[in-house]
């Protein structure tokens, strides 16, 4: 899962792409560069996460090149943060270089939050590309840089189950996919509650419960649409390979019910669920 920092935990695409597109506007009537650098970042990765990276790369192409006038490393590193989301769909060519510049400006910078989740997102291009102790790296500097600001981060610890999964250690991954989802309750942030819970439903899989992965895969769609999001990166890879098994194992009656059973449960009854508290299904 990828992280952008400087975005609310709860984002409403529609009406944020909106206020995005005034921002910038405003910006550019007042001759604020780096304002309009912020706010065509912003814009950027609203685009993205509506699933429109096409829309949203000119724009952070644009934002990059007026952080660099600036010379401002805080918003260059974060506007190629931005940068990177449709970039790694669009130009994945391009996206090792960027991302080597966007950390080499947060260590100028030590913003250690930003830093955290661009080491996150690194860990995500390796895992990616099935370098799984690069991965595994990169997710420790991500959490030794969150616990310098205090805080935690629940995209981490999702990859970090996901890192631990490909290197065949269930029980470790389980745990942190259920810390991260314990993260993402606290904080109310459906994408993160969505991308652990289907960590756990792929692990389910792993293990023959396929009627349980059902379920979790439901649960976890439930949770995504909630956030009016798609699924993206490795998660969507995962995802479509783990419901391919369950498919196959359970066939399409009784994989359709399951799903449609976790897709329907409210919130108070898909998050013990997903823990496995006994009694949730």
């Amino acid at each position: 899962m990828v992280t952008v920092t400087g975005l609310a935990p709860l984002v409403d695409i529609a009406p944020a792409r909106q206020y995005g597109h005034q921002a910038a506007e405003l910006a550019r009537q007042l001759g604020d560069d780096r304002l309009l650098a912020d706010a065509l970042g912003m814009l950027s990765a609203m685009h993205f996460f509506a699933g429109e990276p096409d829309r949203g790369l000119p724009l952070a192409r644009e934002a990059v090149d007026r952080a660099r006038q600036l010379g401002d490393d805080v918003l260059l590193g974060r506007s190629l943060m931005i940068c990177l989301l449709a970039c790694d769909l669009i130009e994945p060519a391009q996206s090792a270089r960027l991302l080597a510049e966007a950390i080499t400006c947060t260590e100028r910078s030590g913003n250690q939050l930003l830093r955290s989740h661009l080491h996150n997102n690194a860990a995500v291009h390796a895992l990616a590309a099935g370098d799984i102790p690069a991965a595994r790296a990169h997710l420790d500097q991500a959490a030794q840089a969150a616990r310098a600001t205090g805080q935690e981060n629940p995209a981490a610890a999702a990859n970090l189950g996901w890192a631990l999964r490909e290197a065949g250690n269930p029980g470790e991954a389980r745990s942190s996919f259920e810390a991260s989802l314990r993260i993402g309750r606290r904080s109310g942030e459906q994408p993160v509650i969505a991308c652990a819970v289907l960590g756990l439903g792929c692990l389910a899989a792993d293990l023959g419960d396929w009627d349980r992965s059902a379920v979790l895969h439901g649960v976890a769609q439930a949770f995504l649409d909630r956030a009016g999001e798609p699924w993206q990166g490795v998660e969507a890879r995962y995802r479509e390979r783990s419901l391919t098994r369950v498919r196959a194992h359970l066939g399409d009656e009784l994989f359709d019910r399951a799903y449609a059973k976790g897709r329907a449960l409210s919130v108070d009854e898909a998050l013990p669920t997903a823990l496995g508290k006994t009694g949730a299904t």
